[in-house]
């Protein structure tokens, strides 16, 4: 009965044990290395046991996706203090790059590994009304931008990470550079230019 009441006071610590054991066999071999077997031998339990926690391998990436891309946002969020849009823009910019780049593995788990799993990971930030997409929309909106503008970029800046992740010698110039050119092309396109005020009929006059 003891041994029973223990293993129940467990299940909230073994699903810990089981993500961070996936995070790092994700980190250190890829996704796909993960099996539902390695993970229960790094956590000492039988593959039997993960399944109270989870009900496949792809359950447990949804679990790392959502995990994943929640730090993401948080690092986006960071220059929610830089009060110049066009400033901001540039800091979300570079900072979501460099994520990719960082957590290479994680970043090809949520976004180029399979399309669940990306979905998991964005219907669970919605929940809190925040995703990558509407803190760029809500950016580019201070500079009286449409919306499509922000799926422009957001498409940019993945273009910029996915290709740096399959290959280090696909760019002839450093990726923070990549980044400002493409941040500084798009910016003439989305800062709305007042028009020219007219001389009344009188003043011309």
């Amino acid at each position: 009965m003891a041994g029973s009441k223990q293993h129940l006071s467990n299940q909230p610590l073994l699903r810990v044990q089981i993500l961070d054991a996936a995070r790092a066999i994700v980190v250190r071999e890829g996704f796909d290395a993960v099996s539902m077997r390695k993970i229960a031998g790094v956590v000492g339990y039988s593959p039997a046991s993960l399944y109270l926690h989870f009900a496949s391998r792809d359950a447990i990436a949804c679990a790392l996706c959502v995990e994943g891309h929640a730090q993401l946002l948080e690092s986006l969020r960071a220059h929610d203090g830089v009060l110049e849009p066009v400033e901001r823009l540039k800091a979300m910019a570079h900072t979501y790059v460099s994520f990719g780049r960082t957590h290479a593995q994680v970043y090809r788990l949520i976004f180029m590994q399979n399309p669940a799993y990306t979905d998991a990971a964005a219907k669970d930030a919605a929940l809190t009304g925040e995703t990558v997409l509407s803190m760029l929309t809500q950016t580019l909106a201070l500079i009286h931008s449409p919306p499509i503008r922000a799926e422009t970029l957001w498409a940019a800046l993945h273009g910029i990470v996915s290709l740096s992740l399959m290959a280090q010698t696909v760019f002839t110039v450093p990726t923070d550079t990549l980044v400002d050119e493409t941040v500084d092309l798009f910016l003439p396109r989305v800062i709305k230019r007042k028009p020219a005020r007219r001389q009344s009929s009188a003043s011309a006059g």
